[in-house]
């Protein structure tokens, strides 16, 4: 039994250390981003389509670094914006349905396409639903808002 129980604990050191390796750096390079304006034009650049959806500015990098770099990770990225009070509460849950919905692109892609589907279908099918909800989401978010 302590045997098992002394394997675990390493087990979720481990782990806890991997996780702290992945995330610390793109928190870094989150600060190093807004430093340079580079987040800032990154935002620019996509603020247009992601306000159609319901998104705000200030969650449009959580967003990002979430569909690029996994769930887990966006995930990360995420509560560091919420923890220094950089994106609103509303924001973020739209960020984490979404990303809920749309993550694993590539890689479920893969998979799926190695059993025999075609690829376009299933990422077409992924991205109109979780348009559809988080707009859906944020329109009541916002006339919630209002009431």
């Amino acid at each position: 039994m302590t045997e098992f129980l002394f394997q675990t604990a390493l087990g979720l050191f481990k782990l806890l250390a991997l996780v702290f390796a992945i995330v610390m750096p793109l928190l870094i390079l989150l600060e190093i981003f807004r430093h340079y304006g580079i987040l800032q034009k990154l935002v620019r650049y996509v603020s247009p389509v992601t306000r159609e959806i319901g998104f705000r500015d200030d969650s449009v990098f959580p967003l990002i670094a979430g569909l690029l770099f996994g769930i887990a990770f966006g995930a990360g990225v995420l509560m560091g914006e919420a923890r220094k009070g950089r994106i609103a509460g509303d924001q973020a849950f739209l960020v984490a349905v979404f990303l809920g919905l749309f993550h694993a692109i590539i890689e479920d892609t893969l998979l799926f396409v190695s059993q025999g589907a075609v690829w376009w279908i299933l990422v077409s099918v992924r991205l109109v639903v979780a348009l559809a909800i988080t707009s859906t989401m944020a329109f009541w978010l916002r006339k919630k808002s209002h009431e």
